[in-house]
């Protein structure tokens, strides 16, 4: 049987817990889980937390830094924004399937949206929905955001996008890229588009039961909190490189960390917003983009 979780957390670790034991749990069910989280930048699992974000304002006015399992770039989440996922056993994932629940949804709610390629959904030519992915040895799942009424002011505030990639599309800012869904419906809300996911998630999928979180393996869910609330698994050493440099390739922006020595580059790592896994463990041997990182200007960190 098909299953639905809504949790009246918001915070984003407990979120987080919830999303990978829902993950471990899946059979041959296909579970839709929704979530917020409240004043959070939420990184990908390959960047560098302090070139993405504010780090320190964010923190100072009361806002949490969470860090994917999956790829992708640097969102800012509050309730001003609805989140979902979409778990299944690896062999069953259909990405165009799962987008075909939000855009039907939307649709009874009298917003036509579309898809822009694999990662996003746009109403107007602009975005309201990034998405992400990810695969367990088993199971695998597809979240991302649905921006209802998204402060966009302290977006702005706390995210720090790449300059290179925003003029590579063609726009001047963040702002200006996207838009919320209660600027085409004024009257949207988050209550609102739940009950509309729900009832395009069963049109879809089939009839599916309310999952309650007690349901849920408590334990689990606690080490998963401690896990991705850890500071090493947020931070790590990302201030002890001393270096960058960062060019824009195909698979998305690439950035070379490191210390020197004279001519020599020591102790390099790469971060990237890329979603392609695969590639973004590859970057250290991937000669290209080697050459082309060394072809750009050295910037100081300190």
């Amino acid at each position: 049987m098909n299953k639905i979780l809504i949790t009246a957390s918001r915070d984003p670790y407990h979120n987080q817990a919830l999303e990978a034991c829902l993950l471990d749990s899946v059979e041959e069910d296909v579970i839709l889980y929704l979530w917020q989280n409240e004043r959070t930048v939420f990184i990908g699992k390959n960047q560098n937390a302090f070139a993405e974000c504010d780090v320190d304002l964010l923190e100072e006015e009361g806002g949490k830094l969470a860090r994917r399992t999956s790829g992708g770039g640097a969102v800012y989440h509050d309730l001003g924004n609805l989140n979902f996922t979409f778990l299944m056993k690896r062999e069953d994932q259909d990405i165009e399937k799962e987008d075909s629940v939000i855009l039907k949804a939307l649709s009874s709610l009298g917003i036509e949206a579309e898809r822009n390629g694999r990662n996003d959904l746009l109403v107007q030519g602009k975005k309201f929905s990034g998405h992400a992915y990810y695969k367990g040895k088993k199971a695998a799942y597809h979240h991302g955001t649905l921006m209802i009424d998204l402060n966009k002011e302290d977006a702005v505030k706390y995210l720090r996008p790449s300059k290179r990639k925003l003029e590579k599309k063609g726009v001047p800012s963040v702002r200006s890229r996207i838009i919320d869904l209660k600027e085409v419906k004024e009257d949207l809300t988050a209550e609102a588009m739940i009950k509309a996911l729900i009832a395009s998630f069963e049109d879809i999928y089939g009839e599916a039961v309310i999952l309650k979180e007690e349901e849920l393996d408590q334990e689990k869910i606690r080490e998963w909190e401690t896990f991705f609330s850890s500071p090493d698994r947020l931070y790590g050493d990302r201030r002890k490189k001393q270096y960058y440099r960062e060019t824009l390739t195909e698979k998305g922006i690439v950035r070379l960390e490191y210390d020197r020595e004279e001519e020599k580059i020591l102790s390099p790592h790469f971060y990237t917003d890329s979603l392609d896994e695969e590639w973004a463990g590859q970057l250290s041997e991937d000669r290209e983009v080697w050459e082309r990182l060394m072809r750009e200007e050295e910037k100081c960190l300190m």
